[in-house]
């Protein structure tokens, strides 16, 4: 177990090598899936564990008080330069550096699995007022797309045929992990509602495949073996769209969403 949790530790803690481009490369959710996970009304918001600061900005563009808790120095730096707008802290999901009851809404992007729920549930709890909303959303590509998961399943030896389920399969996980994450004892929640949304993004074959290399077990491989993978993600892509040069595709992206609110008993 303390391998594991190392491990864990280990893997939280690599983005912020790659902070520049991870702010560069990684897209936000879908927006109506942003417009989905905010509460009617929303006036004071925190991004919990907000990177470098990739929804942030849409935060900002719809709340008027976004406060964004981040507790890696390098990726700190980059969301301040990107987003001056919001108010940047260091911190946890554990550990929240701000006052009870202030939040309308918390949302956690594509970081819920790093989370020691026993401790981040009641915190966040904490600091949401009573009537708060906890919303939760996994942004990745959508290999619903059939040209996305034969790409998909490419690059991951050994799940070819399974990767158009695997959003689904992803999704009941994943509901399934944070239903019994907001069950623990002392939690002030109730189960979620869930939705999905699909959207787009428009990028070149180079940056698709880079995009890859923002994922912590590609980050940390071997130098001489992430840019072999990554070559062979570029290539596959271009001969599959058939696509030369800068010429920019359209890269399907589906953003899996939860939400519940904040009972007024603790």
């Amino acid at each position: 177990m303390a391998d594991r949790d190392d491990e864990r530790a280990r893997r939280a803690r690599v983005f912020g090598t790659v902070a520049q481009e991870y702010a560069r490369l990684r897209p936000a959710p879908c927006a109506a899936a942003v417009d989905w996970l905010l509460p009617d009304g929303c006036r004071r918001v925190l991004d919990l564990a907000a990177g470098a600061g990739t929804l942030t900005t849409l935060l900002a563009e719809r709340v008027p008080e976004v406060t964004a808790v981040e507790p890696d120095e390098r990726m700190r730096a980059v969301l301040a330069a990107r987003c001056p707008a919001a108010t940047v802290l260091d911190g946890t999901a554990e550990a929240l550096p701000l006052p009870d009851g202030r939040l309308d809404a918390v949302v956690v992007s594509s970081a819920w699995h790093w989370f020691d729920p026993a401790r981040a549930v009641p915190e966040i709890g904490r600091v949401l007022r009573p009537g708060g909303r906890l919303s939760v959303v996994w942004n990745s590509l959508d290999t619903t797309v059939p040209w996305v998961a034969e790409w998909y399943a490419f690059l991951r030896p050994g799940r070819t045929g399974a990767a158009r389920e695997e959003p689904a399969h992803r999704r009941t996980a994943r509901s399934a992990q944070l239903r019994s994450d907001l069950s623990g004892p002392g939690s002030p929640f109730g189960g979620p509602g869930e939705s999905a949304f699909a959207c787009t993004r428009r990028t070149t074959p180079a940056d698709a495949a880079a995009l890859l290399g923002m994922y912590s077990r590609v980050i940390m491989l071997p130098a001489e073996e992430r840019q072999q993978l990554l070559a062979r993600a570029e290539a596959m892509l271009r001969e599959r769209l058939g696509v030369a040069g800068d010429a920019e595709v359209e890269l399907p992206f589906r953003s899996l969403c939860w939400y519940t609110t904040r009972s007024a008993a603790v």
